[in-house]
């Protein structure tokens, strides 16, 4: 961190380190999920959209894996510094990651 940090109104809880593992899971289990799914999908002989949905979440997963670094500093220091959190990019991407593979999967059933 920098030295414009003060500790003086921090909680030294783990908030922050415990939301972030959250996003991992959540990142870490959209990428199984929907690579998985996708991997189903291909040996059922079905393409297409149930494909394109799962390998979006899929995406959607690694992409929450690999902002997850730059999230973390970037909210521990908006924590120490009491300015505003912005989740919104994040939280969009987990959300149409999940409607992606929900998508799929009702998409998959419907059809199979």
């Amino acid at each position: 961190m920098g030295s414009d940090i003060t500790s003086a109104a921090w909680d030294p809880g783990l908030q922050n380190e415990r939301t972030r593992l959250a996003w991992v899971r959540l990142g870490a289990a959209l990428c199984t999920l929907g690579l998985v799914a996708a991997g189903v999908t291909v040996r059922h002989g079905m393409g297409g959209v149930p494909l394109a949905a799962f390998a979006f979440g899929a995406l959607c997963g690694a992409m929450l894996l690999a902002r997850v670094g730059v999230r973390f500093e970037r909210l521990q220091r908006a924590l120490h510094l009491g300015h505003p959190l912005d989740f919104m990019t994040d939280a969009l991407i987990a959300w149409s990651g999940v409607m992606a593979v929900v998508a799929g999967a009702v998409i998959f059933v419907v059809s199979a």
